[in-house]
């Protein structure tokens, strides 16, 4: 009776470890669907422009005199990082932002702003970071229009001006979550959740449905 009882015990045991497993497992992949679909994470801000609509139109002068188009029609989307010679975050983040610009190069635009500060240590922040082909502009109206509050921070603008992502980030993965919102048309893993399956995948469950219902009648 007793080694039934502890055979019993064991058993129990070995069920609620492998529900825990299976529900630790079940959260890692929520959070990865969530990385991969929301910008920055959970990171994104109720502030400035919204997703969806079209993002401010500014003529900026960069530091090399040229002149940065934000908002209106281009050949490319533009992705614009929000960083500062003394952010951390931001150090650790261009190289990945780098990397990224190179392999997406034939759909997107690279452009680092900033705000404060003087021209000459921006000017050797832009050397440090080895970003001279990129754009680089020092605008408080830039931050102000899309309420740039912390950094790093990211905006993507599509070829039609359309704002497509913003928020805080600190890896690749957030910078990537901002292209895979774009294509995927979702702005946040809520509206992810909350759409309706695309057509085809409907279609597809519909004639699955109707399978079924066959062969049981059959």
């Amino acid at each position: 009776m007793t080694e039934l009882l502890l055979t019993g015990m064991i058993v129990q045991w070995l069920v609620i470890i492998g529900l825990i497993v299976a529900v630790l497992a079940l959260g890692r992949q929520v959070g990865l669907l969530h990385t991969r679909l929301a910008p920055a994470g959970a990171l994104v801000t109720a502030s400035g422009p919204k997703v969806g609509e079209f993002a401010p139109r500014l003529n900026l002068p960069t530091l090399t005199g040229d002149t940065l188009e934000v908002g209106g029609q281009r050949s490319r989307a533009l992705l614009i990082l929000f960083v500062s010679p003394t952010c951390p975050l931001c150090k650790a983040l261009v190289p990945a932002a780098r990397a990224m610009a190179r392999s997406e190069r034939q759909r997107l635009d690279l452009a680092f702003a900033s705000d404060g500060g003087d021209t000459t240590s921006h000017g050797r922040y832009v050397a440090d970071m080895e970003i001279e082909a990129w754009p680089y502009v020092q605008s408080f109206e830039l931050g102000m229009r899309f309420e740039v509050a912390k950094l790093p921070y990211a905006v993507l603008i599509d070829a039609a001006g359309v704002l497509r992502g913003k928020g805080l980030v600190n890896s690749r993965e957030h910078l990537e979550s901002l292209l895979e919102s774009m294509d995927s048309g979702y702005a946040t893993i809520q509206d992810y959740l909350n759409a309706e399956p695309p057509e085809g995948l409907a279609r597809d469950a519909a004639s699955s449905s109707a399978s079924s219902t066959n062969q049981s009648r059959s």
